[in-house]
């Protein structure tokens, strides 16, 4: 019995958690005399022992596990196996045996390495058992005999049941992957402290995809025992990933911030220095300076010996000048290239970033008093009025449903994974839902750990605990603790568990049909708030048309979220007929909710909640619409409502979410259905916020005083005639206010292009910005508010007005163009009137298909016109733009060079693409539309007296084709640099490629005359010497392999010559070619790099870069650098107007 107690079994004496890793165990310095690497004789051996490698252990544990350990004689068959893997190894069975002993003891594997091992062994138990009876004698000498602890747990790891993701069998691991294995396996046994990790939202595929593999590939060999360590090892495969990406950098003790980087402080001592010597030259010059020293320095800094002291003042003010414009430059740079990576990164927070000013301070709640006053509202558990008769009809309306028992699938994980957004804040495991989403060998082991938390109801604490950022809702009102919307940040995984179970009862409520037609909130298949705000609509039009009665009330909750009682979720769940395991789920879930209050970086505290719910979570919002089902029940036994004709549905109240409107034809109909509302909301313990309730009447279709509604417990809901009420964002009163909406949204619609436009995003950032964050402004009132098609094409002028204002549109560019798609060469900016007239046609089929009675009164009233569905009218749109856009004579006249020539979606990958600046990108679609007042266009367009002929040469008419491509004058200036521009990018790739001398970045590359190495000689803009005189002879770029030669040659003609240039090209290297495989015998491969001066792309490049195989350098770049270089062309010699 002391044995026992003394001794530990295998797997306890290692543990997952253990801050050791596996490589600093295989360093230990633990003798060894397997003499794998270097083959010595005994007495060598034993004066120089060896180090096992990490593989080397491995195979130990190995041979240790197939040996049968339980049976005697478990150390010869264990040296058996040895022999097999290492013929050569004088290694003796007490050694082996010592060595298993040492990498136990030491836990040079961890308790989950060990279980691989083991599962492994495992596979192939049944085979490795006959081979090694059969090669094993009959009579075994004198053995050790396996400790009995041992042999009873591994007996017990034996007979375990296996996961239901396939283990791949021993040596499937690519050494690759068994790298990548290591070193995921070394960080989550250290368990550090999570930190958040970068995004992978500009990695490429190409490089991704692969490593993402190998990593299902690894984690689909490790055995996961909980839904811990399951979350362990996703977290620690991510941070590898990133790691072998280069993205994630090593965290850096956090130091004061002087404010200012280096280089500007190195600067503006150099602006203060200039300053002082500008200061002291004017003294100087004045005779006021006594200082000899200070003199004796401006006589040697500035040469004044040689030189006036006029000139060298002169000299330090243009350096000042100069330096602090530098600076402007810099920091312009920085903030462009910031906003850029901010808006592909996280564009809520660049759109937050846009709308904060530079005065606004922000001003945090006092500490204790948010606190308390949160704790006070969450932690104060109420419960509901069981005594509440209305709640006994509730149950017996639902008693004949009942949900199955839930059970989780890996399917249901697949399925439901692909919903959680990539790179949406993580909760406390830090953990994006990206990684769920493609760790795919994680997802059956996931299937399996939550449904043994569903059949039990138990759940991890750490699963419930989230954080919670306080956001300020109106700046008007301070700091009040009250005055802070709680967004809660949960981790990923709880999500996914959460979002599996709520899209079950979704799928219950659906196919019961419990959830009332009245409550819009996260309902399946329809518009939202759009349905309400359409019905609404109707309800006051047809009012005011059928000169009717009408009483209408707006109710709103005190913190309905926060205040909903836990144990009433739990009765609307049961009464509804929730599955048994579901519902003991989430009241138990419920129990451990708990959150740690942020305000900005700063923690206020950890609170539990015991009351409302998660403002989060995707199950949240389906808990509290269940636990309004009730309410939409009793209002609608009521038979009260608005009628809009004598036979029609009655209306009595809509919802969404707790947004209440209740409609009533009588003054004692909104009363009642006012008072029910409140009997009800009391009955549960919430709370109507008064201040923001209104009601108002209408009589024969006019609004009429009003004293309000006055409630039995002397609350009073009151008018707030003449003041319109803001009813899902929308301000009404006796109808729609359609002017003011006009007013304030078109207001808002500017203000946002505005600041995008001053921002330093790039053209295709910055259409985007505008179509993601302006255009939804307008869009959300399409089909509520009635604009006119003046109004819409006021818009949509004022905002290219804007851009022009802003550099990104020329004044004379094409409009047609400006909303085509971008892979249609336009440049995507969505038009306002077609935005809206879309919305409008979408919800006009949305309507004409819904069977809910309330929509099809909204289409027996005609308030939406469309006689086409949404997508024919997008498509007609489209068609007829580009056909415009086509048959003009000068903005079109790009399109028919290029006819037939050019591959067209290569052409447009620079506008997709969108990097360029948006003042670029801009000029060089002007310039492809003939837009830029050329001398030709002047005299033949505008019919002004100018001379025709280019300002530079004078001897062709002056078009931006004969300026890019034709002018003799810079052919061999601006024309050279734009095509060495370009030319330099592939000699740069091709040095990356043979491992030759290269800068970092393709534009600090300087191309030398030659290079080689053993595998490759790359000239460059090299006469190559033949025996034969040859006119062609000097290559851009000659690539030398030992069985291969390569002639590449570079052009960029106008557009419309792209072919004759490709083909001239080809045929002026033929001799060449001819020459040097004679000489050289080699084969010999021309290779012609044409691009258009903007932008076009022949069709065979693709196929000519593919035989030089670079891959560094894409079309996109090499349109780029071309594009830029016709930029520079263009700003330097025309003066645009």
């Amino acid at each position: 019995m002391e044995n026992q107690t003394k001794t530990k079994s295998i797997l306890a004496w290692s543990s997952p958690r253990i801050k050791r890793t596996a490589v600093d165990a295989a360093d230990s310095g633990h003798p060894s005399t397997s003499g794998l690497r270097n083959h010595q004789n005994p007495n060598e051996q034993s004066q120089k022992r060896q180090k096992y490698t990490m593989p080397e252990n491995r195979t130990v544990m190995k041979c240790y596990y197939n040996s049968e350990p339980e049976k005697r004689g478990y150390q010869k068959r264990m040296h058996q196996l040895w022999k097999q893997e290492y013929p050569d190894s004088q290694i003796t069975e007490p050694r082996l045996a010592d060595q298993r002993r040492f990498i136990i003891r030491n836990k040079v594997f961890s308790e989950v390495e060990l279980e691989e091992i083991q599962k492994i062994c495992k596979a192939n138990y049944h085979q490795t058992t006959a081979q090694t009876a059969a090669e094993t004698p009959a009579t075994l000498g004198m053995v050790e005999q396996i400790e009995p602890e041992e042999s009873v747990e591994l007996l017990q790891e034996f007979d375990e049941p296996a996961l239901e993701t396939p283990v791949e069998p021993p040596g499937t691991l690519t050494a690759r992957q068994q790298e990548l294995k290591d070193k995921i396996m070394a960080h989550a046994a250290a368990n550090a402290i999570r930190q958040r990790l970068p995004t992978l939202k500009t990695v490429p595929k190409r490089h991704l995809a692969p490593l993402m593999k190998d990593v299902n590939a690894v984690l689909s060999t490790v055995q996961i025992t909980s839904i811990e360590q399951t979350n362990q090892y996703a977290y620690s495969a991510a941070v590898i990933v990133t790691e072998e990406l280069g993205l994630l950098q090593p965290r850096q003790p956090q130091r004061k911030s002087t404010g200012k980087p280096k280089w500007k402080v190195r600067l503006e001592l150099k602006i203060k220095k200039l300053r002082s010597d500008a200061s002291n030259l004017k003294n100087m010059k004045e005779r006021k300076l006594k200082n000899d020293k200070i003199k004796q320095y401006l006589i040697r800094k500035y040469w004044l010996n040689t030189r006036k002291i006029e000139e060298a003042l002169e000299i330090v003010k243009e350096q000042i000048t100069a330096t602090a414009r530098k600076i402007e430059r810099y920091e312009a740079r920085i903030i462009q290239y910031r906003q850029n990576q901010l808006f592909q990164s996280d564009q809520r927070r660049f759109y937050q970033s846009l709308n904060q000013t530079t005065d606004t301070v922000t001003i945090k709640p006092e500490k204790t008093a948010t606190t308390k006053f949160w704790k006070e509202l969450w932690e104060n558990n109420k419960n509901y009025n069981k005594n509440a008769g209305w709640i006994k009809e509730f149950e017996g309306k639902f008693s004949q449903n009942k949900m199955e028992q839930m059970e989780i699938t890996t399917e249901m994980i697949s399925k439901r994974v692909q919903k959680v957004k990539n790179w949406t804040s993580p909760g406390s495991d830090q953990l994006h839902g990206f990684w769920l989403k493609h760790l795919i060998s994680l997802h059956g082991k996931m299937a399996q750990q939550f449904n043994e938390m569903l059949q039990k109801g138990s759940i991890s604490e750490w699963l419930t605990t989230g954080r919670t950022y306080l956001i300020q809702k109106d700046p008007a009102k301070g700091a009040a603790p009250g005055n802070y919307r709680p967004i809660t940040c949960l981790p990923t995984m709880f999500k996914l568990l959460t979002g599996i179970i709520a899209d079950r009862i979704q799928d219950y409520l659906e196919e019961k049909n419990i959830l009332p037609d009245e409550q819009k909130g996260n309902k399946r298949k329809s518009r939202g708030t759009k349905d309400q705000l359409l019905i609404d609509k109707m309800i006051l039009e047809n009012c005011k048309s059928r000169k009717a009665n009408l009483h209408m009330t707006w109710i709103d909750y005190k913190k309905a979220f926060d205040s909903l009682p836990h144990s009433w979720i739990i009765k609307c769940l049961d009464a509804i007929g929730i599955s048994k395991n579901v519902g003991t789920f989430i009241e138990n879930m419920m129990e451990h909710w708990k959150t740690e209050l942020f305000v900005g970086n700063e923690s206020y505290g950890l609170v539990n909640i015991r009351r409302g719910i998660f403002q989060g979570g995707s199950l949240s919002p389906l808990l509290f619409i269940i636990a309004m089902i009730p309410l939409s029940t009793i209002l609608q036994k009521t038979n009260l409502g608005y009628q809009t004709s004598k036979n029609s549905h009655k209306i009595s109240h809509l919802m969404y979410m707790d947004d209440l409107k209740l409609y009533g034809k009588t003054k004692t109909e909104i009363q009642s259905l006012t008072n029910t509302v409140r009997i009800f909301s009391t009955d549960i313990n919430m709370e109507f916020g008064l201040d923001k309730c209104s009601t108002v009447a209408l009589k024969k279709g006019k609004i009429i005083e009003s004293e309000g509604i006055n409630m039995p417990n002397g609350q009073t809901i009151k008018c707030h005639q003449p003041e319109a009420y803001k009813y899902l964002g929308i301000l009404q009163l006796d109808n729609i206010k359609h002017e003011h909406v006009k007013t304030v949204v078109s207001k808002e619609y500017t203000q946002r292009v505005r600041k995008i436009l001053k921002s330093k995003l790039n053209g295709g950032n910055t259409i985007k910005a505008i179509n993601t964050w302006a255009m939804p402004v307008i869009r959300y009132t399409a089909g509520i508010i009635n604009w006119t098609q003046m109004e819409l094409d006021n818009l949509d002028r004022k905002t290219r007005k804007l851009m022009t204002i802003h550099h990104s549109l020329h004044p004379r560019s094409d409009v047609d163009r400006l909303y085509l798609p971008r892979r249609s060469g336009g440049r995507g900016l969505l038009q306002v009137k077609q935005a809206v007239k879309e919305e409008e046609h979408a919800l006009a089929e949305y309507v004409k298909q819904s069977e809910e009675p309330a929509l099809i009164e909204v289409k027996n009233q005609k308030l939406l016109k469309a006689q086409q569905t949404k997508n024919q009218y997008k498509k007609a749109t489209l068609q007829t733009r580009a056909d415009s856009w086509h048959n003009k004579t000068l903005h079109g006249k790009f399109l028919d060079k290029i006819e037939g020539k050019a591959d067209k979606e290569k052409t447009w990958l620079w506008l997709t693409n969108g990097t360029l600046k948006k003042e670029t990108e801009g000029l060089i679609l002007a310039a492809q539309e003939q837009a830029i007042r050329t001398n030709a266009i002047k005299a033949k367009i505008e019919k002004s007296a100018d001379d025709p002929k280019c300002r530079l040469c004078k001897e062709a008419d002056e078009t931006i084709d004969h300026l890019l491509s034709c002018c003799k004058k810079i052919a061999q200036t601006d024309y050279k640099q734009r095509h060495n521009c370009v030319a330099q990018m592939i000699h740069w790739n091709l040095c990356i490629k043979y491992h030759l001398p290269a800068a970092k970045n393709w534009w600090d590359h300087k191309p030398a005359k030659v290079v080689e190495n053993e595998h490759a000689k790359i000239l460059w803009d090299f006469r190559i010497q033949t025996d034969k005189v040859l006119e062609h002879n000097t290559p851009d770029i000659t690539v030398v392999e030992k069985n291969k030669v390569w002639i590449i040659d570079v052009a960029i003609p106008g557009d419309s010559r792209i072919d004759e240039k490709q083909q001239e090209k080809l045929s002026r290297y033929q001799d060449l070619k001819i020459e040097l495989q004679r000489l050289w015998q080699k084969p010999v491969q021309v290779v012609s790099v044409v691009m258009g001066t903007l932008g076009t792309v022949p069709k065979d490049l693709s196929r000519h870069l593919e035989k030089i195989d670079i891959d560094k350098i894409t079309i996109c770049q090499l349109q780029k650098a071309t594009l830029l270089g016709s930029a520079r062309i263009i700003r330097k010699y025309i003066t645009q107007s």
